[in-house]
């Protein structure tokens, strides 16, 4: 049995299929132990020793989301731009700080390190910084695939791909221009801390590239299809799909038996960031479909009121998806990566509308699978969206595709892949 680290930034999206895979490695007898933030402590898998963050490290980026400095950025790529600077780059080094400290404690016996795509943390160790390094390294993608291509537009820019000669062109300057402008101070700031911290390499990929290129095995936690097929792929890439439903539902609502006796259900979420404002996109879809012959089940993500719920609705904080969404016939979303891919999964089409954090870059993707109608706001009008939940309905090839795409979640096991390529990695 292998002693594993496994490292998630201390957003919810991010830190829960890691936890996930943490105990589904103690599980499997491994000694794991989880390093993220303290107010996700007691969530924990059984088994798992939990570490929390130290100093700088341990802020709260979910707070961070809904500061007046950040909501003053238009919401896009210059957003997208802020977000990756000031709240990922920025965490880099404290967060480097304790993975050396826990990796130190393991007093020289080899430790694999599990890390996300948002966990910059691991970055200086697998560049070669002084200290303690691990063994060998898995990078898993919670979210949309962030690895540059000749193939496509850059991550963030919600540019639909082109792999013709004109579109290599225009990818080539695309790229340029969000490593080298948009993304720039994010990338500078990722260079000039990588030195600080003793790296020596002369010239760094980029950062959204890097937690991609420097693991020796990259788990996307999607299918291919959902990050656009590309020619350029590493040979250490694999899409592996995305974990399978939890054992553990949780608590249903008091009016659950609805669920399973409606005809038709239409989901409505805004995840467990954009959702200040739940007149974005809860309240309009509730409007929307006031008259909708069905049900319409709104997950808020938060406590709060919604407003004008009609008849035909109800409103939970929290419901489980491992047990509503294969009830539902359409999901609206605002384009949560977790929530995608639950309802893809199950053969759910969707209506997506959000453009904020990396929320652009997953719809256009998202709607280029046929499985989906992205509405490319972050406040669409409620006839928008009854609009686009009757064409989902009304047009047979959205769910078919969707289905297409359930088939290809069906056919990989995560779990086992994960498990393939830490035995692989621990067999050198």
């Amino acid at each position: 049995m292998s002693r594993i680290l496994v490292a998630a930034s201390p957003v919810y999206g991010h830190f829960a299929p890691l936890n996930r895979v943490a105990g589904f490695l103690a599980g499997r007898g491994h000694d794991v132990t989880l390093l993220s933030h303290g107010r996700f402590r007691e969530e924990a898998e059984a088994g798992v020793r939990y570490e929390a963050f130290t100093g700088a490290a341990g802020a709260d980026l979910e707070q961070a989301f809904t500061s007046a400095e950040r909501m003053a950025v238009p919401a896009g790529p210059q957003r997208f731009a802020w977000d990756m600077r000031n709240l990922f780059v920025t965490a880099m080094a404290p967060q480097h700080h304790d993975v050396q400290r826990l990796l130190a404690e393991a007093a020289g016996e080899p430790v694999v390190l599990v890390y996300e795509t948002g966990f910059l943390g691991a970055m200086p160790a697998l560049f070669g910084a002084p200290g303690p390094r691990p063994a060998a390294a898995i990078g898993l993608g919670p979210v949309s695939f962030t690895l540059s291509s000749i193939d496509t537009a850059p991550f963030g820019m919600g540019l639909p791909p082109d792999a013709s000669e004109e579109g290599r062109a225009r990818n080539q300057e695309a790229n340029a221009f969000m490593q080298g402008q948009l993304l720039g101070p994010a990338q500078e700031l990722f260079v000039r801390t990588l030195a600080e911290l003793g790296v020596t390499v002369t010239e760094a990929p980029f950062f959204l590239d890097s937690t991609v290129l420097k693991a020796d095995r990259f788990l996307q936690l999607s299918v291919e299809e959902l990050s656009y097929r590309r020619s350029d792929t590493p040979a250490h890439v694999r899409f592996v799909g995305t974990l399978p439903p939890s054992d553990e539902i949780g608590e249903l609502p008091a009016w659950w038996p609805e669920v399973a006796a409606a005809e038709q259900v239409v989901v409505v979420t805004q995840g467990t960031i954009a959702n200040q404002d739940f007149g974005e996109l809860i309240e309009p879809t509730l409007e929307g479909l006031a008259d909708f012959p069905g049900l319409v089940v709104a997950a808020t993500g938060r406590p709060g009121e919604v407003d004008g719920v009609p008849a035909n609705a109800r409103v939970a904080e929290f419901v489980p998806f491992d047990a509503l969404l294969p009830h539902a016939d359409v999901l609206v979303t605002n384009g949560g990566f977790g929530a995608v891919q639950q309802a893809l999964r199950n053969g759910v089409p969707i209506v997506a509308a959000g453009i904020s954090e990396e929320k652009l870059e997953n719809n256009v993707r998202l709607a280029a699978t046929g499985a989906a109608v992205d509405l490319g706001t972050d406040r669409p009008a409620a006839i928008d969206v009854r609009k686009a939940v009757d064409e989902l309905l009304g047009t047979t090839s959205y769910r078919q595709n969707a289905q297409r795409l359930a088939a290809q979640y069906a056919a990989v096991d995560a779990f086992a892949e994960i498990e393939r390529a830490l035995a692989e990695l621990t067999a050198r």
